[in-house]
């Protein structure tokens, strides 16, 4: 079950990645948010998975504001 939530935190951290450098937005929270969520992951998967959704929320949120 921790693979599978694994590759899909991958996927979405990767795809999230290619939308924000195909439309040149600052990736740096984007980086931010993905270490950090993988890092928490390891501790405990479900937390994870609830902080890369934040951290995904918060930079798409900050990369709107800057537009």
């Amino acid at each position: 079950m921790e693979t599978a939530a694994l590759l899909v935190l991958s996927f979405f951290g990767l795809l999230n990645l290619f939308i924000f450098h195909r439309f040149k937005k600052p990736l740096l929270p984007l980086l931010l948010a993905l270490f950090v969520s993988f890092f928490v992951f390891f501790l405990a998967p479900a937390l994870g998975l609830l902080v890369f959704l934040l951290g995904q929320s918060l930079a798409f949120y900050q990369a709107g504001r800057r537009a």
